[in-house]
């Protein structure tokens, strides 16, 4: 809602696999415009792992805010199918930007963030599907809050847990990697 506000001139859409996640929102962007509702987004019920046929290779920029379950392995390239589903979602060219909390207790196969090692796999597992990595860095806490998110509050994000910006870009199948970008 927030993004629809502040840029009346795109169109959001926001995908969720519990529509009672998104209810409320919702219902405020579907009241009257002149009862604060707004006329320029959308909210789909969907998974990852299965987005809409009317959506694929729309989106001109696919942001995640830190997800969990298979939004999260998708997002890190873990979960096959959820990270075939979310690439499908960008049109060539178009970015995908994710904030994401993960440590090694989570046990994604992927260690930290910040060793080279992971960024290789992480960077692998995303050609698969067509994207490149572009950069990896450890979010600022005003990148944190700047999302409002009360996922990141129960997470501890900041505190006990780090958190990453991660920037991918949509190119065709199999291009290589090697522009790959560390700011950490």
């Amino acid at each position: 809602m927030a993004r629809a506000r502040a840029e009346p001139g795109a169109f959001v859409i926001g995908i969720d696999a519990s529509a009672s996640a998104m209810a409320e929102a919702s219902r405020r962007a579907a009241r009257p415009v002149s009862r604060s509702g707004i006329s320029n987004a959308l909210f789909v019920v969907a998974a990852a792992e299965r987005p809409p046929r009317e959506l694929l290779g729309i989106a001109d920029e696919l942001t995640i805010n830190f997800p969990w379950g298979s939004l999260l392995r998708g997002t890190l390239g873990v979960d096959d199918a959820a990270a075939r589903g979310i690439a499908a979602l960008l049109k060539p060219g178009a970015s995908l930007s994710a904030l994401v909390s993960v440590a090694p207790r989570d046990g994604l196969e992927l260690g930290a963030m910040d060793e080279p090692g992971a960024l290789n796999l992480l960077a692998g597992r995303w050609a698969n599907h067509g994207l490149k990595l572009v950069s990896v860095c450890l979010a600022t806490e005003a990148d944190v809050a700047a999302i409002r998110s009360t996922w990141a509050r129960r997470l501890g994000v900041g505190r006990s847990r780090p958190a990453w910006c991660v920037v991918l870009r949509r190119f065709e199948t199999g291009v290589a990697n090697d522009d790959l970008e560390w700011a950490g």
